[in-house]
């Protein structure tokens, strides 16, 4: 793997208005809203990796994937893929160029697969978009090598989506997403709607692939035991802040933020080691009037008045004034 990181994001910030229309709001005496679904994110990922973040629904994780790729502009900050800005109008023919190098893959393949196009259009599309192929011989080829590529034959391009289980239209998802020749994929908790079974047949195949092709991963999940399987490194969000991140052994052998502790207390202990567990406590709050200082801290057992005042910053892979005053002791 190259020191160099591949894609690098930079303090993104996304806000959306979700402010009632005006004559509501004139009538109501309501001033407009603004959610803030991610704030100050930052992290890298190098060439051949797999990055990971995780979160409860609603921190912000999506978000994050879908402006990483460029299907949502941020309100701040920005993406560099392979040295190039993203949002950067002046290096608009370098975006484009570095388009076919970006795919992602979704949460729901039904609902990401066009149910009118048989399968060889689907996967041909890319194909076709970049002119990767001279002929239509070549490009039929092509997408017979890429359904055998993810474990489907070849005849398999002549059926329609629904003719598929959920499993095989993830694969046909991911072929998709290779046809392009991609070097980055985001992939967007890919296997939640899975049996678990199946989960694990498309997480190796995953892996294969990235072994295979030198694969770039940005992994969203808010399964850690799916994560833990898949990643190098992991990034824990909270209410649109990332509060911690590190190497994807160390964060599950020695967790520092109260919120990864809560997230790993919540994962059943199959090899039953009697070791004590703290329940969830609260939910999530609303993003639109979060708490003030630390947002984790109506949940959090180790809160002191700091942190009800002061966001905290993330330092040495931590956002956590317990843990930078030595309040919590060592998992």
């Amino acid at each position: 793997m190259s020191e160099l990181p591949f894609v690098e994001v930079r303090r993104l910030r996304r806000v959306f208005d979700v402010s009632k229309p005006w004559l509501n709001r004139m009538l109501e005496r309501e001033q407009k809203q603004y959610l803030t679904a991610v704030d100050d994110v930052s992290f890298t990922i190098r060439r051949g990796e797999t990055f990971a973040l995780v979160g409860e629904s609603g921190s912000g994780k999506s978000t994050v994937a879908r402006m990483v790729v460029g299907l949502l502009p941020p309100s701040a900050g920005e993406v560099v893929i392979d040295g190039v800005p993203i949002n950067d109008p002046a290096r608009a023919a370098e975006v484009r160029a570095l388009r076919r190098r970006i795919q992602m893959i979704f949460q729901d393949p039904y609902a990401s697969l066009n149910p009118r196009w048989r399968v060889e259009r689907i996967i041909a599309e890319p194909i076709r978009a970049f002119h990767l192929s001279a002929s239509a011989r070549e490009v039929r080829e092509r997408v017979g090598e890429l359904l055998t590529l993810v474990g489907l034959h070849p005849a398999d391009g002549a059926k329609f989506p629904h003719e598929f289980s959920g499993g095989q239209r993830q694969r046909i998802a991911i072929a998709r997403a290779l046809a392009s020749q991609a070097e980055f994929i985001v992939c967007d908790e890919p296997t939640s709607a899975l049996d678990v079974s199946v989960q694990a047949q498309i997480l190796n195949l995953m892996r294969d692939l990235q072994d295979r092709f030198g694969l770039t991963y940005l992994f969203i999940s808010h399964n850690l035991a799916v994560v833990r399987h898949m990643a190098s490194r992991i990034g824990v969000m909270y209410l649109g802040r990332i509060v911690e991140i590190g190497g994807g052994r160390e964060l599950f052998v020695k967790p520092q933020h109260p919120y990864t502790r809560m997230l790993l207390n919540a994962v059943p202990d199959i090899a039953m080691t009697g070791r004590l567990r703290e329940a969830v406590q609260g939910e999530i709050p609303n993003p639109i009037n979060p708490p003030s200082g630390c947002t984790f801290h109506p949940r959090c057992p180790f809160v002191f008045d700091r942190c009800r005042r002061e966001v905290p910053p993330l330092e040495a892979g931590v956002a956590c004034h317990a843990v930078a005053e030595g309040r919590i002791a060592a998992a």
